[in-house]
């Protein structure tokens, strides 16, 4: 199921669980990926299985074994239970995280459907309001805008690079979409994924490790339209000989006949990661602005959409610096937090104590199961440990930075595919990783932060269903996950005294100074040294060069610059802008104070962070986990006790019953240009059905052929009337029910059409919201009711309009004949 899907038409989490751990035990070998997997089954079955429904007889040797899984026999040792509750050896104190819980766990409420939304998908409703609302500020972007949306894992931010692909090839056969992703995973996951939809089957991803034959065939095929998503790296799509074509697509005519592409769209998918990693990690995360600068050279239109699930305040400010430019911006968010997990967290004085409580829940946490570390050197000997003859597990696979280009799509399609229980892995693994039924997230070692725990344990129970999130970690006098986490949240920020060394060295290296209206451009040399470097240390010294113009590009000092697109520029050159030219003097004690005081002030807000985070996970029966870790990451957001972590239990807290996605409460100032020749006023129409019953396919055929996209319905008949508007012939077709536009949630800025619900009080604070839109409102608003009905003891047809009543039948006339909506 891909990450836009819904639920609705899908089996239960529970029966589709079973279903995967039959096929998996079918194909499973040794002993201990055999044992693992019937717990998981037994667990989804209420506790006990009887041994004639198993896939074959248990071995002698796998009955030896059933105690070290907390399995034992029972009923005339004619069935298999768990007895968890009763392992006096507990080495994590488990309890209630591990009780079976088959109710659904999402606590947020499906959107109702819009036409583009059925017309374009197989999907029969939104996941989230907040979907729904990132749905239509896409299609109502402004031309050389920028979208941010926020919205937790698994709820479908993947779904609007889809349906921007889709709707714009309606239009051209030859447009497409570019998206840049952090991870080699992530991106062959999503193409794996639109393999699969119609329209979409060949969006291709291009990484580091696609070979050059393979390229080339991607490349030609990009440039002749033929491939509608492209899926690329940062440090791919900033190659000078990959960066002419995507500048050759986003030119708004063909450069060659054949070459048919046309780029409408740049997204960027877990773009939290460009604040994170692009500090120092990789810093052309910082550079991708860069990309959005040159493409608009081309095509001033290029629409930028950013998508995250995390979104703290600094990455926040630091993606509208980078990518709003010159046009309009716009932020949606869900302020939703996830709670589906059950946490558990432990934390050990040695590592022997963390190895053998690892070993014991390994055994027994439901199937499949991602297991993260922090270091790939710690990934490769628990991957090895779980592999040798003591643990015996053959259904694992280790995926790291280091993993090849083989091995990576391998393991992603294996994954997908149920091949594989359990990857061991570092961050390099998970980031948008679409599998919906991963029950299981353990971390052996302390993230960095709450957002890289809070978007890790996201990887599970994307399907509605109960998800398993335990963190293990050491802290203790021979080794400390917590200074390691502080250690890695507090790299990567030069000292003042450094970071003007090399900045004199950048400068005194620069190229092709030149001014272009009041600020300096150079080239700079990456293997420029500051003095007193040995001019052997290569991309040690590089990558400083990247961290330091990246921190005065965050500062506002700097912007780097596209690079040429001709690839006729050294390897490592950055082409920038100096905002501040206090700069070019050198060492200026205010320009270095400046950049200083940002630098104290990121370095400051990451401890703090990192420092509430690590008070929690130290003391995780005093604060909910899960609530605490999303108000560090969204601190503009509230949430409840999640009800499903150590503090929780403790206290007997509920999980939340609804919690309220958010999101429609935004949208673009500016309308798009109209259909149709309506007046932008508010107009009363009387339907020829009263009631909206037999006539309403007619009635919205009309609505929408003199320009109506959007229409507000009475509770209940959305998914009907989007089905009217996709058979009426309308491209978006937005659809409302009436209580989707309650509080603070506004209309899309198109023409729109409200139908009057019968009820007299919700007709009444229907009209009191149209009275609110009458004074803003720059496009057309259709009122459809009976003339006569009375409101607060005043007739519709003298109220509502400055104009006469137009029948239904008339309103084609008024628009000027049907050709004009069309």
């Amino acid at each position: 199921m891909n990450q836009g899907g819904d639920l609705q038409h899908e089996p239960g989490w529970v029966e589709s669980s079973i279903a995967r751990c039959t096929r998996a035990l079918a194909s499973a070998t040794r002993a201990a990926d055999r044992l693992a997997l019937v717990r998981s089954l037994i667990r989804l079955r209420g506790g006990r299985i009887d041994l004639s429904d198993l896939d074959r007889p248990l071995t002698l040797d796998e009955f030896a074994l059933l105690s070290r899984f907390g399995l034992a026999q029972t009923n005339s040792e004619r069935s298999l239970r768990i007895i968890d509750e009763e392992d006096a050896h507990d080495l994590i104190g488990l309890g209630a995280a591990f009780k079976f819980d088959a109710v659904p766990r999402q606590a947020y409420e499906p959107a109702t459907p819009d036409g583009v939304l059925l017309r374009l998908t197989n999907h029969s409703r939104y996941r989230t309001a907040t979907q729904k609302a990132a749905t239509r500020a896409l299609l109502t972007q402004p031309p050389g805008s920028g979208l941010l949306v926020s919205m937790p894992t698994g709820s479908g931010k993947s779904l609007l690079f889809q349906i921007a692909a889709n709707f714009e090839r309606e239009i051209h056969s030859g447009a497409c979409a570019i998206v840049v992703t952090p991870t080699i995973a992530l991106a062959l996951d999503h193409e794996r994924t639109l393999s699969g939809m119609t329209g979409l089957e060949h969006s291709k991803a291009l990484t580091g490790d696609t070979p050059p034959a393979e390229t080339e065939a991607i490349i030609n095929d990009f440039r002749r339209g033929q491939v509608p998503i492209l899926l690329l790296s940062p440090e791919k799509a900033l190659n000078p000989s990959i960066l002419q074509y995507l500048v050759e697509a986003a030119t708004p005519h063909s450069v060659e006949y054949g070459l048919d592409a046309r780029l409408t769209h740049i997204f960027v998918d877990e773009a939290h990661i460009i604040e994170s990693w692009g500090r120092s990690f990789r810093p052309d995360f910082q550079r991708l602005p860069a990309l959005l600068a040159r493409l608009r050279i081309a095509n001033p239109e290029i629409r930028a959409v950013l998508l995250s699930a995390t979104l703290p305040d600094s990455a926040r400010k630091l993606l509208e610096y980078g990518w709003k430019l010159d046009g309009a911006w716009l932020e949606v968010d869900a302020k939703l937090p996830r709670f589906e997990h059950d946490v558990v967290i432990a934390h050990y004085e040695w590592e022997s104590q963390r190895r053998a409580a690892l070993d014991y829940l390994v055994d027994r946490a439901p199937r499949p199961l991602i297991i993260y570390t922090t270091q790939i050197a710690d990934a490769g000997v628990l991957y090895a440990r779980l592999r040798d003859a003591d643990h015996d597990y053959a259904r694992v696979a280790l995926f790291t930075g280091d993993t090849g280009s083989r091995d990576r799509r391998r393991i992603v399609e294996d994954w997908a595919k149920d091949q594989i229980d359990i990857v061991v892995a570092t961050s390099a693994f998970g980031l948008g990783i679409d599998k919906a039924d991963i029950r299981s997230v353990i971390h052996a070692c302390l993230p960095e932060g709450p957002a890289r725990w809070y978007q890790e344990i996201g990887r599970a129970s994307r399907d509605n269903g109960q998800g398993f999130a335990a963190c293990l970690f050491v802290e203790g006098p021979a080794l400390s996950d917590v200074k390691q986490a502080y250690s890695l949240a507090t790299s990567g920020w030069l000292t003042r005294e450094l970071a003007e060394e090399r900045w004199a060295g950048l400068l005194k290296a620069a190229s092709n100074r030149r001014y272009d209206a009041e600020y300096m451009q150079m080239t700079l040399d990456l293997d420029a040294f500051r003095e007193g470097l040995r001019p052997t240390a290569g991309d040690w010294n590089r990558g400083w060069n990247m961290t330091l113009l990246t921190l005065m590009q965050r500062a506002g000092v700097l912007r780097v610059l596209s690079i040429p697109s001709e690839g006729d520029q050294p390897d490592f050159s950055w082409n920038i802008e100096v905002r501040d030219p206090r700069a070019l003097n050198g060492v200026d004690d205010d320009v270095w104070q400046r950049i200083s005081d940002f630098r104290d002030a990121e370095l400051a807000e990451a401890r703090a962070d990192l420092d509430a985070f690590v008070a929690v996970m130290r003391h995780p029966d005093r604060a909910c986990v899960t609530r605490t870790a999303f108000e560090i990451i969204e601190p503009r957001s509230f949430a409840p006790p999640c009800g499903r972590c150590p503090a929780c239990r403790k206290n007997s807290v509920n999980p939340p019953i609804h919690l309220v996605a958010a999101g429609l409460e935004k949208f673009w100032p500016d309308a798009l240009p109209r259909r149709g020749r309506l007046p932008a006023d508010v107009l009363l129409v009387t339907p020829l059905d009263a009631d909206f019953g037999r006539g309403l396919p007619s009635l919205i055929k009309t609505l929408t052929l003199v320009g109506v996209d959007q229409i507000v319905v009475p509770h209940g008949w959305a998914p009907k009337t989007a089905e009217s508007m996709v058979q009426s012939g309308t491209r978006l077709g937005f659809v409302l029910d009436e209580r989707e536009w309650v509080g603070g949630n506004q209309l899309a800025n198109v023409t729109t059409a409200i139908l009057m619900p019968a009820d007299a009080l919700q007709a009444q604070a229907m009209l009191d919201r149209i009275e609110n839109c009458r004074s803003s409102s720059s496009v057309p608003l259709l009122v459809v009711a009976r003339p006569e009905r009375v409101l607060r003891g005043r007739r519709l047809d003298q109220t509502i309009s400055r104009y006469a009543p137009y029948a239904e039948d008339q309103l084609l006339a008024l628009a000027g004949g049907e050709d004009a909506g069309r």
